[in-house]
């Protein structure tokens, strides 16, 4: 609850901020004075007591005081207006009210004053813009909520040192390539002085360690690098300790961070780049192969090419660089590399060259700052043969705190029907190398089998480039237009588009221009000449299919089609090379045996013909007797679909 009142506040203090001044002067003016309302809690009871004409010069005054103790966020941009707005009764009470006492706190200040600006970014992502270099770090910053970097830490820095039996943790080495506001570092420094406490240390010294020798962070952003350093002076400071940790941003401009090379940069930079850590644990940026620049696409083509379809992936190999060969990474990444094709090389990685140990993987939208699925895990950069651990946490709906308690249980040794342990070199039997540890050795063995795509076609259908155009619903346009039935001459011809989860029949709405053969849509240009159209797998149409939609929430549902539908990419198919085998194949997909086995190859809302293309089917299964129950489950869902007014083949409502 209380980061909801902090990020509400942060939101309506930068509108008003803006009003009055311009961003750079907005933010800095922001983040100095909650900081300060963090560090030291009765100056905000002091400004209160104070008259509005002295408060801005009280406040100059402390951001000198904390530019000297705490650098970071005190010294960048040197000295910057006190808007009013800022320091009103109002402000001040509100201020000291929604600040959570958390050593994190200053970083989410800097998170949730930015929130707006990264959300306007990602609107411009969702329609495949490339990012200029000073906007991929605004939007690939989604921060780490402590009890996550707990378990992070906990799972790699903890362990590492209790496995070298707890002596001195001096040389011990701790790496967050991608700091943000270092939120990760600040839950190293905590485990770290407990370490040091237990080994007898004071703990003046252990912070002066900590900050010299164990920790050290990287981060693209400027900004949120002096927040980093700023909250990590604040926790050192209450320990007696006054030293700078060891945490530096890249120079201006720059798009690709921690993942340049020793040799590309210079000082302390450079140093750090060239070293291999005991521990490395981080967050990385998300951003899909289409959102990269120019600059950053090549670079990750020229270098992690096999990896390359998310930047996250990409910065989870080169942590695997800069680790120790026996050292031990923790990572927050979204759970698509898990199962999607695209990252098949990197689960083969895992699996061959490094042991994986802990994962959970959380619920689709369990995070609020999360605009992707996400899961947490840990592993050793050397291959062992040992079993991981894996929490799974995606069916359990509900906000961070159902999802924080479900884990919490699991980690206590409770009995928990949502944990697994599975050896991660048992994946490499599955097609594609899913990371499908729920299922039994029995499923898993079945990846043995044939699969769909071995007996039929699996397709996805055209892109017209504007469906607002080019598609409409039948009951829109004309009866004498519409080829009900396949027949040359007509411009509108029925599509198969998806739609919703219906199983045997239905889903049939729509209507496609396909007049002279689909001339306009193949010939679908912008102003340059380029084809905004993809008329793929046009053979395919006017062929009897089974038919799904690509984005299920559920599982998968598939209907059957004639020979008098086109498809689109909504709408994936697949044709069977043997049509007699069309309703075998079309209730073999929708039974619950396929329901497990779609969720192994992709438990993502995406259920794309490669996908289905790789479900495992049975040799022999009784195909006349099924074909026949499937063909009645068809015709009976054919006579509920027309039985209301949306079917074009609606005569009368079954109650008259």
């Amino acid at each position: 609850m209380e980061h909801v009142r902090l990020k509400r506040f942060a939101v309506r203090m930068r509108e008003r901020l803006l009003e009055v001044t311009d961003e750079k002067s907005a933010y800095i003016s922001f983040m100095r004075l909650g900081t300060v309302f963090f560090a030291e809690q009765t100056f905000s009871s002091e400004l209160l007591d104070m008259p509005q004409s002295e408060r801005r010069l009280a406040v100059k005054e402390k951001f000198c005081e904390f530019a000297e103790k705490f650098g970071g966020i005190f010294r960048l941009y040197g000295q910057c207006g006190m808007p009013d707005v800022l320091i009103t009764d109002d402000a001040i009470s509100e201020y000291a009210a929604v600040l959570p006492e958390k050593s994190d706190t200053p970083g989410w200040l800097h998170q949730y004053f930015n929130e707006p600006y990264r959300s306007e970014i990602t609107v411009g992502l969702k329609n495949s813009r490339r990012l200029s270099a000073d906007k991929i770090a605004a939007s690939t910053q989604v921060f780490t909520p402590e009890w996550i970097a707990e378990y992070l830490v906990e799972n790699t820095l903890v362990r590492t040192w209790q496995e070298n039996g707890c002596n001195s943790p001096e040389n011990l080495t701790f790496l967050d390539p991608c700091a943000g506001s270092g939120n990760i570092l600040l839950c190293a420094f905590d485990a770290f002085m407990d370490m040091y406490r237990k080994c007898g240390y004071t703990v003046k010294n252990a912070a002066e360690l900590i900050l010299g020798r164990n920790i050290f962070g990287l981060e693209l952003d400027e900004r949120a690098s002096c927040v980093a350093e700023t909250a990590l002076r604040i926790k050192a400071w209450q320990y007696g300790a006054y030293d700078v940790p060891n945490v530096f941003s890249f120079t201006g401009g720059e798009t690709l961070g921690s993942l340049l090379s020793a040799e590309s940069c210079t000082g302390r930079i450079a140093e750090l780049l060239s070293r291999k850590y005991d521990v490395i644990v981080t967050n990385p940026p998300y951003l899909a192969k289409n959102a990269m620049n120019a600059e950053l696409l090549g670079f990750v083509n020229d270098n992690y090419k096999e990896y390359s379809a998310d930047l996250f992936s990409v910065f989870m190999v080169r942590c695997m660089e800069l680790a120790a060969d026996n050292g031990r990474l923790g990572f927050l990444t979204p759970y698509t590399w898990l199962f999607i094709r695209s990252y098949e090389a990197l689960r083969r990685l895992m699996c061959t060259e490094k042991s994986l140990e802990n994962l959970v993987q959380f619920a689709y939208s369990a995070f609020e700052n999360a605009v992707v699925p996400i899961c947490a895990f840990t592993f050793m950069n050397s291959r062992h043969d040992i079993s991981a651990r894996f929490i799974r946490l995606s069916d359990f709906s509900g906000d961070t705190g159902i999802q924080r308690k479900m884990m919490k249980n699991a980690q206590n040794g409770e009995q928990c029907g949502y944990v697994f342990n599975v050896n991660a070199a048992d994946f490499l039997s599955l097609p594609s190398v899913p990371f499908a540890y729920w299922l039994s050795k029995n499923v898993r063995n079945t990846f043995s089998l044939p699969t769909v795509g071995d007996i039929a076609d699996v397709r996805e259908g055209l892109i017209t480039g504007d469906n607002d155009r080019f598609l409409r619903r039948w009951h829109e346009v004309s009866a004498e237009k519409i080829a009900f039935k396949r027949q040359n001459g007509k411009k509108w011809y029925l599509l198969n588009k998806g739609g919703e989860g219906r199983r045997w029949y239905g889903n049939r709405e729509y209507v496609i221009n396909w007049e002279n053969d689909g001339f306009e849509i193949r010939h679908f240009v912008d102003r340059r000449g380029v084809l905004r159209s993809r008329p793929q797998n046009i053979e395919y149409n006017f062929r009897k299919a089974a038919g799904w939609s690509a984005i299920t929430s559920s599982a998968m549902t598939v209907r059957y089609y004639d020979e008098n539908y086109l498809f689109n990419v909504a709408g994936a198919c697949a044709f069977p090379k043997d049509e007699s085998k069309l309703m075998w194949l079309i209730a073999l997909l929708n039974s619950k045996t396929a329901a497990v086995l779609t969720q192994a190859v992709n438990p993502t809302l995406n259920m794309n013909p490669g996908d289905t293309a790789r479900i495992p089917v049975s040799e022999n299964s009784d195909i006349q007797h099924i074909s026949a129950v499937a063909k009645k489950c068809v015709e009976l869902c054919r006579q509920d679909w027309d039985s209301f007014e949306e079917s074009f083949d609606f005569r009368k409502h079954p109650l008259i």
